[in-house]
């Protein structure tokens, strides 16, 4: 199970609220590609799921099957996703 980062769960309890715990907990079971982005991946569902428990689900779905088109719909694809993700959800 992998562990979800203090920005991931910060966000998701600004997103989610209430249900933070179960949408990280669906996050540490996301089972991913090695050597893919764990944060990355987990950042994309959070950001294409726009606070919308229904969207998170699609967006978790969406990951397992094809994570680097969900990479492009969550705008974390391009060359500057890093920047994007310290945007979205602050720096480390």
């Amino acid at each position: 199970m992998a562990v979800v980062g203090d920005r991931i769960a910060e966000r998701a309890a600004e997103d989610f609220g209430r249900a933070a715990p179960r949408v990280v907990s669906a996050l540490e079971r996301l089972a991913v590609s090695p050597g893919a982005d764990l944060e990355r991946i987990q950042a994309a569902v959070l950001l294409s799921a726009r606070r919308d428990l229904s969207l998170f689900e699609d967006a978790l779905e969406h990951a397992v099957e094809d994570w680097r088109d969900l990479l492009d719909r969550a705008g974390l694809a391009g060359a500057d996703w890093a920047a994007r993700l310290d945007d979205e959800l602050g720096r480390v």
